[in-house]
């Protein structure tokens, strides 16, 4: 057959072929997100190439929905695949469901080579036999009674209809040893790996056997994987040997921990790439910070371009060492890409937002339209620029300039016991706004000679300004604000505030 010939063909060329094998339960999340740009970078690094393969044969988890959003959150991040369910490939179907025949092909020549056989003993005899064996506080592992069962045996059972599983045939007596690159040289004794499941009774193949067999069909030299499957590697390596086929390189990358020190989870900020997209992270804001977990190039240096970390990028510089994510580093790094990004590119993605999440045609909206809208986000944008850590951010920042504010109790009743009269300064700033103004040293001069004419300082007098047409008393710089929002916005929010005091 094709696929056997492919099995036995041990003419690998040098290529670096990595691959990242997501299931389809859930989100694409943190941990498996560094998982796939370790690979994406180590298939740069190498000119290689980067294969994308869902393991969608866990029927109990599989989620159809999220394939869709495991690769959408993918290419946000900029990772793209050479190989993938979409895009083909030479040794696809890159979906384990099917991929089907090819595991009953392989599980059959296995089972021809007597490295597996037929189990047919229940799940509820096999417990049974477990709790015995915890109760006397001995090491479990199956008793292969099925493969001593004859010919005959098999055939009765078959012909009966009861269901069975195929176990893989571990060797007695053999010492695994393989090499990480993380974690050095590790040797596994097979007295302690059981005769394990191959294919279930659903018909449907392991992980630990389909992967082997994705793996070698599909010329993978490099496994870079999560700390987890470490203890899975010694039942693949067992499945190569079988099938004559030299295992691939491993790399098996440390967990990433909160901040505690505990098991990553909601309560240490977003773990998923859609809620940091959602949140307004830049997607090169993320990959530098996946690139710190757990890797490292110099401890000074934390700000690295994707072609950076491509130049860099080294397994033997992944630490073994658990990462701890740290929510405020990420925010950090969040912060610094929108400070230093064009702000052309800044204002697309603000706008992209705006028009996905404002509803310009409401009542509520001070834009009835978008037509101004680009002129004003390119007067907006240099004067928030510094201040916000992510999109989300942004959009708080810049509300005002388009919305109707609110005021609330507390900032209504905020002058109600200072020294200065408020009423008298909104009318004072009123009067001074009326006149002609052309730009923010306009403002500025105005409101000075204000605070001089009434006594009162000009931190006060900016104070009670910003809190009359921001309704908060925090704002983008104040004289920048006013001449964005226009005279006669501004003279319209001053009044309203004094006619609420």
């Amino acid at each position: 057959m094709i696929l056997n010939k492919q099995m036995e063909d041990k003419s690998y060329n040098n290529n670096t072929r990595v691959r990242f094998a997501p299931s389809p339960t859930g989100f694409l999340h943190i941990g498996s997100a560094r998982t796939a740009f370790f690979n994406w970078l180590f298939a740069q690094k190498s000119n290689g190439k980067f294969i994308l393969r869902i393991e969608d044969t866990d029927i109990a988890r599989h989620q159809e929905n999220t394939v869709n959003l495991i690769m959408n959150s993918l290419k946000w991040l900029g990772i793209n695949w050479d190989e993938g369910p979409d895009v083909g490939g030479d040794y696809g179907p890159y979906r384990q469901s099917m991929r089907i025949n090819i595991y009953k092909e392989y599980a059959q020549k296995l089972l021809n080579e007597k490295k597996a056989y037929l189990c047919f003993c229940s799940p509820e005899v096999l417990k049974k036999k477990k709790e015995v064996a915890l109760k006397a506080d001995k090491f479990y592992r199956y008793d292969r009674k099925c493969l001593k069962l004859s010919r005959k045996d098999i055939n009765q059972n078959l012909n009966k209809g009861i269901d069975y599983v195929i176990r893989f045939l571990v060797p007695d007596n053999k010492i695994i040893n393989f090499n990480d690159t993380v974690y050095g040289q590790i040797s596994i004794d097979t007295k302690i790996i059981e005769d394990f499941i191959i294919v279930r009774s659903n018909g449907l193949a392991t992980y630990n056997y389909s992967a082997v067999i994705d793996d070698i069909l599909m010329k993978i030299t490099h496994v870079i994987r999560g700390e987890d499957h470490l203890s899975n590697t010694p039942k693949q390596i067992l499945i190569y040997n079988a099938l004559n086929t030299k295992p691939p390189s491993f790399t098996h990358l440390p967990m990433i921990l909160g901040q505690d020190g505990t098991k990553l989870s909601k309560r240490h900020g977003s773990i998923s790439i859609e809620s940091y997209k959602d949140e307004g992270f830049l997607p090169e804001a993320v990959l530098n910070y996946l690139a710190l977990l757990g890797w490292s190039y110099g401890e000074k240096t934390t700000i690295f371009s994707k072609d950076d970390l491509i130049k860099k990028f080294n397994l033997n510089s992944i630490n073994k060492k658990p990462a701890k994510f740290d929510y405020s580093k990420l925010l950090w790094l969040n912060g610094h890409y929108i400070r230093n990004s064009d702000n052309e590119i800044l204002k697309e993605l603000i706008k992209e937002r705006m028009l996905k999440n404002i509803n310009f045609k409401s009542d509520d909206t001070l834009i009835k339209s978008t037509e101004n809208l680009d002129e004003k986000l390119d007067k907006i944008i240099p004067l928030i620029k510094e201040r916000p850590k992510t999109l989300q951010e942004c959009d708080s920042l810049i509300s005002p300039f388009f919305f109707k504010i609110k005021y609330s109790t507390e900032i209504i009743n905020y002058f109600k016991n200072k020294e200065i009269s408020a009423t008298k300064i909104l009318n004072g700033a009123i009067n001074s706004l009326s006149g002609p103004i052309v730009n923010s040293e306009d403002i500025e001069k105005n409101l000075r000679l204000l605070s001089e004419k009434l006594d009162v300082s000009f931190r006060k007098i900016a104070e009670l300004i910003r809190i009359a047409i921001w309704a908060s008393k925090v704002s983008p710089p104040l004289f920048g604000t006013i001449e964005i929002l226009g005279k006669e916005l501004t003279l319209e929010r001053l009044k309203n505030y004094k006619n609420l005091l």
